[in-house]
């Protein structure tokens, strides 16, 4: 199956750019210079190569949290300049869930990764919320553009955290937002995940079907490791068109990102 924004890595889960996609005025965002992927950990020399020398990436922007991170780094990729943005800041989360930067995630089985999530608030369609609205999620995402906005325009600036879907997505809409992209063409570029991961998404259910899980488990694990719910996103963005109303009035008033600046990003990579 051919999957809409592709950057062809074959080591790499929800690997894809922003390229293509048309704003309200009739701009097209510039290929091969946006990129949104998974974790770069266990990413191929062949792919390695690939966005050194066809994408001359200059920048990888990681957004996991440290505790994601152990024994599960980017390798070095050519001469792109890497930055850790952590968006979520563990103080934040509720109580039960303070123990978490104490747990060594990789020992985790899929039932005991979604009990965590469920403690830690990752299954609420309000998460994203937090994300946006946290100091630490406002000074990452302030910092995402402002690696953008410094980056030669011909040269690739890719983003990640696990799954390449929460909080990649996040970073995804604002920019996309920035450009003038219209809100319905936004979700659909987040809902393409679903797509990506389609056989991820099988296999999570077919194994825990197989372990005896009920239906509501198993969506839960699915949307903890593989998928994306719309209401996710669609809440976010409503909660900034209700506090700053609209969502580039969240990128000036929270992220303090200049109309000038975003000006300045859609010269560089609008076409």
């Amino acid at each position: 199956m051919k999957l809409n924004h592709s950057i062809h890595l074959h080591s790499i889960q929800n690997a894809r750019e922003l390229g293509g996609y048309i704003t309200a005025d009739g701009r097209r965002v510039k290929n091969g210079v946006l990129l949104r992927t998974a974790s770069l950990n266990g990413i191929s020399d062949e792919d390695i190569r690939l966005l050194t020398d066809v994408y001359h990436a200059a920048h990888i922007v990681d957004f996991r949290m440290p505790m994601e991170m152990t024994g599960a780094e980017d390798p070095p990729i050519g001469d792109a300049q890497y930055h850790h943005l952590n968006v979520i800041d563990p103080a934040a989360l509720p109580a039960s869930a303070q123990a978490m930067p104490d747990i060594d995630i990789r020992k985790l089985d899929l039932i005991q990764m979604v009990q965590l999530s469920e403690q830690s608030g990752m299954l609420n369609e309000n998460m994203y919320i937090g994300f946006l609205m946290s100091e630490t999620g406002k000074k990452a995402f302030a910092d995402f553009f402002n690696i953008l906005l410094s980056t030669d325009p011909d040269r690739a600036v890719l983003w990640h955290c696990t799954g390449g879907k929460d909080r990649t997505g996040l970073a995804a809409m604002l920019l996309l937002s920035a450009f003038g992209v219209k809100e319905e063409t936004v979700v659909s570029d987040y809902l393409l995940t679903n797509e990506y991961n389609a056989q991820r998404i099988a296999g999570t259910r077919q194994a825990l079907k197989a372990r005896g899980c009920d239906d509501a488990l198993i969506e839960k694990a699915v949307i903890v490791f593989d998928a994306v719910d719309e209401r996710f996103m669609r809440n976010a963005i409503a909660y900034l068109k209700k506090e700053y109303g609209s969502v580039i009035g969240y990128i000036r008033g929270g992220l303090k990102i200049e109309q000038k600046e975003i000006d300045f990003l859609k010269e560089k990579y609008l076409i």
